[in-house]
């Protein structure tokens, strides 16, 4: 599996579409040695986003790492967590940082750090990714923070990707 394919896949995922039978097997077998290989030595230094806008630096990796997430919840369903030991991992050391963020900030739940690491969560929280966390009020938190120009939406973020991420919320 490659960064490329990856970006096709959650291009793909967030048009709406579903993967074929090959891709969906390729994705069993290749995401989870993926996600144990994922650093930012091996990341590409920008990360092109669905929407055509690109990251960099930590922003990425969050990015990197949500859209991971998002295409095993898409592969194997609800309890995604339960077909390989890598989406848990990875899924509670996504949950650790942003919780984190927000018990020493105090900023809405499900916020992180910054409007795109916030935009890339979203889809997760959307879709029920963290199975230990109510989900459906950290997506409302994040769109109410967006709405009202809060916490980290105080300043401009890319509306581009904030639409294709909502779009989750409300299929």
């Amino acid at each position: 599996m490659t960064f490329e394919e990856l970006d096709e896949w959650i291009t793909e995922i967030g048009s709406g579409k579903t993967l074929p039978s090959a891709v969906r097997q390729k994705v069993s077998r290749e995401l989870p040695p993926f996600i144990r290989a994922l650093n930012p030595r091996n990341a590409p230094k920008r990360l092109r986003l669905p929407t055509g806008e690109s990251l960099q630096n930590a922003t990425r990796m969050t990015a990197l790492k949500c859209h991971c997430l998002l295409l095993a919840r898409k592969i194997h369903g609800r309890d995604y967590v339960k077909a390989n030991p890598e989406y848990e991992a990875l899924a509670k050391d996504v949950l650790f940082w942003v919780m984190r963020y927000h018990f020493n900030t105090g900023d809405p739940k499900g916020v992180f750090c910054c409007p795109p690491c916030t935009i890339s969560l979203l889809p997760l929280y959307a879709l029920d990714c963290f199975r230990w966390i109510d989900c459906k009020e950290l997506a409302s938190e994040v769109l109410d923070a967006v709405a009202n120009h809060r916490s980290v939406f105080r300043r401009s973020y890319p509306k581009t990707y904030f639409e294709w991420a909502a779009a989750f919320v409300n299929p």
